[in-house]
């Protein structure tokens, strides 16, 4: 007898902030779910590989749903990586996924999608844009894998591009900000004056299972992210009040994008990330944001979480794990 539940949801990158807060959503409502990541932290995560995911035909047979939430999220790592985690890893997931009759592919994209050049709202029709480093490029190519293989399939296809995602856990928009902060190399381009486009974690589960589970949303794309936007300086002030630090210190872009160039240079050099990178500077110097109006018609999704409950609840986390 297998050990694996029929009708189980099978999420990706279960160790990880999305998928593991998904995990913990689907386990309180006592659904099956079937985790998957490179290191299994619970009894209900397999530990498996996605660039050889084989291991997964056998679970997957008793699976409806996969949520692949797995990627590589960050503008340090080397673009081999990122193609290999984000585009190739990809590509061979929703291939198995067809071949074990897998009936829907909720796939986390990002709103990086778009591009940093955009300016204004945004909504799905809005073409994507490679503009922003290699992180974009793979999240953009990543999509285009999966609607070429899901063209003639017997699969429904279901993208999610969530915004600025943040809450407890979350490694860049709480954790590496505040270890920046700390070390005095925080700065923020544009003067402070980029578009954030926060959305509480907790926000972003819903709307993932509401995607998952309608039939609504089959062969669609949902933008899931806060109504309109805050400055950067808006968003990371609440970092700073945590560490009694005052203000968020604010830069022209250009002097931003010229010492986040040398730093990452001498970073290489000796072997170190630096996710303050190019690619970080012009992400936080966008004017853009996102509509989220068909996830509201399609899904009944609505942001929940204000930006100040949201804050809170992650200032009272960030104390807990002794960040601050």
């Amino acid at each position: 007898m297998s050990k694996f539940k029929k009708n189980s949801i099978m999420i990706t990158g279960a160790s990880g902030f999305i998928g593991g807060s998904l995990m913990k959503s689907y386990r309180d409502e006592a659904q099956s779910v079937i985790g998957v990541d490179l290191k299994s932290n619970a009894d209900d995560i397999l530990e498996a590989d996605l660039s050889n995911p084989e291991k997964l035909k056998e679970p997957m047979k008793h699976c409806d749903v996969i949520i692949h939430t797995a990627a590589m999220v960050s503008n340090a790592m080397s673009d081999e990586e990122m193609w290999k985690t984000n585009v190739l890893n990809t590509s061979k997931l929703i291939k198995l996924a067809i071949e074990c009759g897998i009936k829907r592919f909720v796939h986390i994209s990002s709103i990086v999608v778009y591009g940093n050049s955009a300016i204004g709202e945004i909504n799905e029709d809005t073409p994507v844009n490679s503009s922003g480093g290699n992180y974009v490029q793979t999240k953009i190519l990543s999509e285009h894998a999966l609607l070429q293989e899901t063209l003639n399939a017997d699969i429904e296809l279901v993208i999610i591009r969530p915004g600025d995602v943040y809450g407890p856990g979350s490694r860049p928009w709480i954790i590496e900000p505040i270890k920046a902060i700390k070390s005095k190399q925080f700065m923020l381009p544009a003067m402070g004056k980029g578009f954030f486009r926060p959305v509480f974690i907790g926000d972003l589960v819903e709307g993932v299972k509401l995607a998952t589970a309608s039939n609504n949303a089959s062969g669609e794309t949902f933008n899931l992210s806060c109504e309109g936007y805050v400055t950067t300086q808006q968003y990371f002030s609440y970092h700073y009040k945590w560490l009694g630090r005052g203000k968020p210190m604010t830069v022209p872009t250009p002097v931003a994008l010229f010492l986040s160039t040398i730093t990452t240079l001498i970073f290489n050099f000796f072997g170190k990330l630096n996710e303050a990178s190019p690619a970080t500077v012009d992400q936080l110097s966008t004017k853009s944001w996102y509509s989220i109006q068909k996830a509201r018609d399609l899904l009944g999704w609505e942001p929940k979480v204000k930006l100040d409950e949201g804050m809170a609840i992650s200032e009272k986390w960030a104390r807990n794990q002794k960040l601050i």
